[in-house]
């Protein structure tokens, strides 16, 4: 899969669990995973690129509860993979 299917099922994932995704200038910071008013929602610094988006994303989904939720293979080893804190 190309980077930009996988941000694909990423952005879906975050659909499918009702997390709002919004991309906004966090001036060169990359963003994650917050809870505002009791809703979830992915911030992403709208100058990352694709591959960037995608590491953001899979490292935060690897620290939510995903085991009920079928993935496609290869996005759960991209998330699996990606469960590193960030440093």
């Amino acid at each position: 899969m190309t980077d930009e299917m996988i941000l694909q099922e990423l952005e879906g994932l975050a659909e499918q669990l009702d997390i709002a995704l919004n991309r906004v200038d966090l001036k060169g910071r990359p963003g994650g995973l917050c809870v505002i008013k009791g809703e979830r929602r992915f911030i992403l610094d709208r100058t990352l690129d694709v591959k960037s988006q995608v590491e953001v994303l899979s490292k935060a989904f690897a620290k939510l509860p995903l085991d009920d939720v079928f993935l496609k293979p290869a996005v759960r080893d991209i998330i699996d993979n990606n469960d590193e804190p960030w440093v």
